[in-house]
């Protein structure tokens, strides 16, 4: 394996012709299908490349999961494929053409849920507890392990259901009890219309800090806290209003909602439960992946329930009071799902913090990570002095094919595009992290192989 953390002599780039290439070919239209959890940010992402390179990107909507996406373009079905999970001997079987993995964005997978009884308040979970929950175990909202929870860290709740902001969002992470830290999210339309204004934070009626909107699309604001009501303003607009609370766990059964298809998601979400009890297994299937496997999901009855793709799983978790399942964090800030109660829990790291599933808190985490040859990362689920690192994340990976052919270099080019202008203009607004550091490099040198020969 080898480290972000050194200077990997193996990523020296392979010829920069594959751009040039890609942007001299005639019109393609290339195609890709696969995981879900980058669903928001190809959809965007298709639509701005078809619009100014003068070929067409598509991704299926819904992509299928990721098990579909190593399915497709191994049967040569799609030019690119899309997974957030390893392709395994088995996926990808005979296949007699040469191919390479291209991380392209990470992101947070939410512990998201909706529990109308806590109004507004954030979840504390830790990782036992969040597995407990999911294995079955925890089958109440007052269950001792969540309450504990919920006493280990300072609680705030958002009373604003409907940001007065179109495209904004914020979520608040308390670093201590006299502190927290505030991001606010704008969509790619929301920072476009707010460029140049302002955003206020006021201790009750009083502002007390001011932020000019600029090219970020997410703005972390550190506070010192008292007791007090800290409104959020972006451009005078009310976004949120949070205060602390102490609220009452309910005696509610919980709902859990999976997701039932073949999930690169759920492999990533497995990950750092694996990582605390090894009777998770890892892999794209949830009912394979919890302890007890599907026999014992289905002794659960009604309550979990299985849904194919991410938008299926939020609309889910949104639409059901007192449920709880999996998700990237852009399908929980958006404004329909967010109206009706849906939320994402502060998750406790190894180091023993509760932090908030932001794109700064994603990059944290993926920093001390691991990329092998053909350029699959590994996490470190283990950095116990790193008190900002959210734990459950994944890297999201476009498949290529490294044989010359008049589309691959087209989607080659597609993917250098995105690692070099789009992902770090856009993928905080859309909710998600764009790659840094040498992980950037490594993905930059593998996007110059798709469609080049090597």
């Amino acid at each position: 394996m080898k480290s972000f953390r050194k200077v990997i002599a193996s990523t020296a780039l392979v010829v920069v012709g594959s751009m040039s290439v890609a942007t001299m070919a005639s019109a393609e239209s290339i195609s890709g299908s696969g995981a879900t959890f980058p669903q928001t940010f190809q959809a965007a992402a298709t639509v701005e490349y078809s619009k100014t390179s003068g070929h067409t990107a598509t991704y299926a909507n819904p992509g299928g999961g990721s098990s579909k996406g190593k399915t497709d373009f191994f049967a040569n079905l799609t030019d690119f494929g899309g997974s957030d999970s390893a392709v395994s001997s088995t996926q990808s079987g005979s296949t007699a053409f040469s191919w390479v993995y291209v991380p392209y964005v990470a992101g947070a997978t939410a512990v998201a849920y909706r529990l109308d009884e806590i109004k507004g308040s954030t979840l504390n979970l830790s990782i036992p507890t969040v597995a407990g929950i999911f294995d079955g175990t925890i089958k109440m909202w007052n269950d001792p392990a969540i309450v504990a929870d919920m006493k280990a860290n300072a609680i705030w709740a958002n009373s604003t259901k409907k940001s007065g902001y179109k495209g904004a969002s914020a979520l608040w992470t308390p670093t201590s009890d006299t502190a927290a830290t505030l991001n606010i999210t704008l969509t790619p339309a929301a920072l476009k219309a707010a460029k140049g204004k302002k955003i206020e934070i006021l201790e009750d009626k009083k502002s007390v800090k001011t932020a000019t909107v600029a090219t970020k699309g997410q703005i972390a604001i550190a506070l010192t806290t008292k007791e007090a009501v800290y409104t959020v303003k972006v451009d005078g607009k009310e976004v949120a209003k949070f205060a602390q609370s102490t609220p009452t766990l309910p005696a509610k059964a919980i709902t859990v909602v999976y997701r039932s298809d073949g999930s690169g998601t759920t492999n990533n979400f497995i990950k750092p439960l694996n990582a605390f009890n090894s009777k998770w297994t890892i892999n794209d299937s949830f009912t394979t992946a919890v302890p007890g496997g599907a026999t014992a999901v289905a002794g659960f009855g009604a309550a979990f329930q299985g849904q194919s793709g991410s938008a299926n799983v939020s609309n889910a978790i949104a639409d059901t009071n007192g449920a709880i399942g999996y998700t990237e964090i852009s399908f929980v800030t958006d404004a329909t799902r967010a109206a009706k109660g849906m939320a994402a829990a502060n998750v406790k790291n190894a180091a023993g913090k509760y932090v908030a599933p932001t794109s700064a808190a994603v990059s944290s985490m993926i920093a001390d990570s691991d990329i092998d040859a053909k350029g699959f990362v590994t996490f470190n689920f283990k950095q116990t002095t790193n008190t900002t690192a959210y734990p459950f994340v994944a890297v999201t990976y476009a498949l290529g094919k490294t044989a010359v052919s008049s589309k691959s270099i087209v989607v080659s080019g597609y993917l250098q595009w995105i690692l070099n202008t789009y992902a770090p203009a856009a993928a905080e607004s859309l909710g998600y992290a764009p790659l840094t550091g040498a992980l950037l490099t490594v993905a930059k040198n593998n996007a110059m192989r798709v469609g080049s020969g090597n």
